[in-house]
């Protein structure tokens, strides 16, 4: 395989200071500020292993390596090592930017989990941060060229759902309470509203009866109720995908919780007791329950009831005892006995399946890693699956089981509550869930466009520029910052933000277009092109990609990805404004500019497929 620069770069640098390959190409990276192309910061680990001075070792192999040709020079500053690369070296990134590919060959299987919605009430903006999260992360591992399979998990028996179908025997549909009518009859607000009026009466003797009567129907997996709250269930989750199809999510299966029970967790469940992880406590407040005991263990220290129930005094499994089955099955530990068929027809042309009593055997399992995205307030059954998975000797698969945790959005004045209705807008207002919310940040897009569009145009516009700041807000802080909702600071139009980045793209694509129609074709110059500092500005800049991507897969994380696209679109639109590319007369500049656009659109067409924003060739 032919190596790129940055190999090239770390076998010299290996060769040169004795490191491992891996320990001198881990050591090169961008350079704050301008002051070289690139740099390593080897010198700095290598000395504590010598016993020497790290000034010292930069400066030797400054003064002593053999560079690759592409290397005008080495220059140790302190303890870094400098490195300025030739002129005709540009060329080639040009080149290798415009022609980028993803990765072949097969590496590793990797499942995410989300958003894993109560199947009771619309998206609000707290499970929106979850989907974009998980579908952007999807994306950055996709595009590292990982095998990577979207699941969603499907809580259909708990007692939510219950009150869901208690209230669709038993209760009106409530009125709309949205500002906007368009939502007043959409599946999942009906039965959301319905839930919020059904938790104001459970406290009812009678109302809670028959809501723990249903329940238990429910989790026997029998009868007509179960088959009712089934469709019910399937309708609910029908309508959140059209709220996730708006931002571009899909899935590629759907695990209902009734299945897991059914399918898969009497075998989960004797593996884990085989293994002599759960113990059968006969005496305390945990008599007669299936328990795994982790009391004073390891990461677990501080905690007053650490020990977890797996299985309750009357049989039935707890969330973390079914969660820790799916988990087996993820890795591909269980027999797969799910059968699968057809839920939704995405608009990305593929087909999000579900299990199902009576389908097709599908491979939906057998991953190498799995991450699970969900709240930081799930951290501690999280580390309770963990737990379970080494001590059952499944050391690799513990190692593997990622939990993305994030930071909910909240209201000034507080958490998002589906029991509650916070989601809900009063009378006259917008309300909070995720359908009002792409609706009015649509609605403001569209009233921003300024250009003679016709209608189809400027609907087209509207729903990529409003989506797009609308993923890029949610995305750009850390998953571990909360996010203290503000409807303007969300829609903003400019600045730092999705629209920000579109635009950029938008400008390059109208040059490229111009240049078309003027007759010019896209070429690299050839060896002999000598870059201006503002060319090579630019093309600097661009050479961080691949690490930023890489870091974010190593990471599980999404925002750097946004951080480098608002730099890219920066640094882009400085060169648009201090090197002409039309109006140039030089031929060989405006050639070799034009060559600089195209891998810039190439780069942030990239950054925009990983962040889930849409390309538009004008805005």
């Amino acid at each position: 395989m032919k190596k790129g620069w940055k190999e090239e770069l770390a076998d010299s640098l290996s060769q040169t200071s004795g490191a491992k390959f891996e320990d001198a190409f881990s050591s090169l990276c961008a350079p704050k500020g301008a002051q070289a192309d690139w740099c390593s910061t080897l010198a700095f680990s290598l000395a504590k292993t010598q016993k020497a001075n790290p000034v010292a070792l930069a400066t030797k192999w400054a003064n002593e390596a053999k560079w690759p040709k592409f290397v005008s020079r080495a220059q140790a500053s302190g303890p870094y090592l400098n490195f300025y690369f030739a002129k005709n070296f540009w060329g080639k990134i040009v080149g290798q930017i415009s022609k980028s590919k993803k990765p072949t060959g097969k590496k590793q299987k990797i499942i995410i989990e989300f958003p894993s919605v109560n199947p009771n009430k619309p998206w609000h903006a707290g499970h929106m941060r979850n989907a974009i999260l998980g579908d952007s992360l999807a994306n950055v591992l996709s595009k590292c060229g990982y095998d990577v399979q979207r699941i969603d998990y499907i809580d259909d028996l708990g007692l939510q759902v219950a009150q869901s179908v208690w209230g669709e025997k038993n209760l009106p549909y409530a009125n709309s309470q949205s500002a906007d009518e368009k939502f007043a009859k959409k599946t999942d607000h009906v039965f959301g509203r319905q839930y919020v009026q059904v938790a104001k009466r459970i406290e009812e003797p009678q109302v809670n009866a028959q809501v723990r009567a249903l329940l238990k129907k429910l989790e026997e997996g029998e009868g007509e109720e179960a088959l009712q709250a089934r469709k019910t269930v399937e309708k609910i989750v029908g309508a959140q995908y059209e709220t996730a199809f708006m931002l571009g999510i899909y899935h590629d299966a759907l695990i209902f919780e009734s299945d897991i029970v059914r399918d898969i967790f009497a075998q989960g469940l004797e593996m884990i007791k085989k293994s002599g992880v759960l113990v059968l406590e006969e005496q305390g407040k945990n008599a007669g329950c299936w328990v795994v005991r982790l009391q004073g263990a390891s990461g677990f220290e501080g905690l007053e009831n650490a020990d977890k129930i797996m299985i309750r005094s009357d049989g039935t499994a707890t969330y973390t005892g079914k969660d820790v089955a799916f988990q087996l099955y993820k890795f591909g530990l269980l027999k797969n006995r799910f059968s699968f068929c057809e839920f939704i027809a995405q608009p990305n042309g593929k087909v999000a399946y579900m299990t199902c009593r009576k389908g097709e055997k599908m491979k939906f399992a057998n991953a190498q890693t799995v991450v699970n995205v969900i709240g930081a307030e799930q951290a501690y059954p999280q580390k309770v699956i963990c737990a379970v998975l080494e001590r059952m000797g499944y050391v690799n698969e513990a190692k593997n089981s990622i939990h993305l945790a994030y930071e909910h959005v909240v209201l000034p004045q507080g958490k998002f509550s589906g029991r509650a209705g916070t989601w809900m807008g009063a009378q006259g207002e917008m309300g909070f869930s995720a359908d009002e919310l792409i609706d009015e940040v649509i609605k403001r897009a569209r009233e921003r466009i300024n250009v003679e569009y016709n209608d189809e145009q400027k609907d087209k516009i509207a729903h990529a520029v409003g989506c797009g700041a609308l993923r890029f807000s949610i995305l750009r802080p850390s998953a571990n910052q909360k996010i203290v909702f503000d409807m303007d600071r969300a829609l903003s139009l400019s600045g730092d933000s999705g629209p920000y980045v579109q635009y950029a793209y938008a400008r390059a694509f109208g040059i490229m277009a111009k240049a078309k129609e003027a007759g010019m074709k896209i070429k690299v110059p050839d060896a002999k092109y000598q870059y201006s500092e503002q060319e090579t500005e630019l093309l600097r800049f661009m050479l961080s990609w691949n690490d930023t991507l890489d870091s974010c897969a190593k990471n599980y994380q999404v925002h750097p990805v946004c951080e480098f696209a608002i730099g890219l679109a920066g640094a882009f639109n400085k060169f648009y404004t201090t090197s002409p590319v039309l109006n140039e007369k030089d031929e060989k500049k405006k050639s070799a500019r034009l060559a600089i656009v195209y891998a810039s659109s190439c780069l942030l067409a990239q950054c925009m497929e990983v962040i889930g924003i849409e390309r538009l060739e004008k805005m």
